[in-house]
């Protein structure tokens, strides 16, 4: 339990700084993600007497490949994939799988919220229909078209950092 303890400090303490960092300077380094990643792998594969070592690997596998796809469509930066990665390192597939759920709806929420912020609710809802309608009906991809506008970049290792602790925070619990 108080391993368990030790391990969640480092998630939350590393989640915190990817965050603050990203917000900073549009970042998450490397010098945050691989040490997370490598204290997932050590801690899974010494406390379970090795055999966490898969779950570890597996968690931390999942997480690179969920995002992978954003990253190669530039919809996010390398830094958030390999966050994710080393939070799978950490908190293994399922929980891993839970938090980009979380992290996915809360993105979307954040990037309207931002699209109203900078541009008014009715051109954000413009905006939205033609993608919607666009994608629907006629199954092509229109956003690049609507980048006329500079809206700023989202900053994701905070939906990834908020995903997490949000689909984490029950087995927290029972574990405080």
């Amino acid at each position: 339990m108080t391993t368990q303890l030790v391990i969640y400090g480092v998630l939350l303490f590393g989640l915190l700084v990817a965050g603050i960092t990203d917000v900073r300077s549009s970042r998450v380094p490397n010098y945050l993600t691989f040490p997370l990643a490598l204290i997932g792998l050590g801690f899974h594969a010494f406390s379970d007497s090795g055999a966490g070592i898969v779950f570890s690997l597996s968690g931390l596998g999942l997480g690179l490949v969920l995002l992978l796809g954003f990253y190669l469509y530039g919809g996010m930066g390398a830094g958030d994939v390999k966050l994710l990665a080393a939070v799978g390192a950490i908190v293994g597939p399922f929980n891993v799988f839970v938090g980009f759920l979380i992290a996915t709806l809360l993105g979307g929420l954040y990037a309207v919220a931002v699209m109203i912020w900078h541009l008014g609710l009715s051109r954000t809802a413009e905006r939205i229909m033609i993608l919607f309608v666009t994608l629907v009906f006629m199954k092509a991809n229109v956003a690049a078209s609507l980048e006329e506008t500079s809206l700023p970049k989202l900053r994701y290792a905070l939906v990834i950092g908020l995903g997490t602790l949000i689909g984490q925070g029950y087995q927290w619990y029972q574990v405080v």
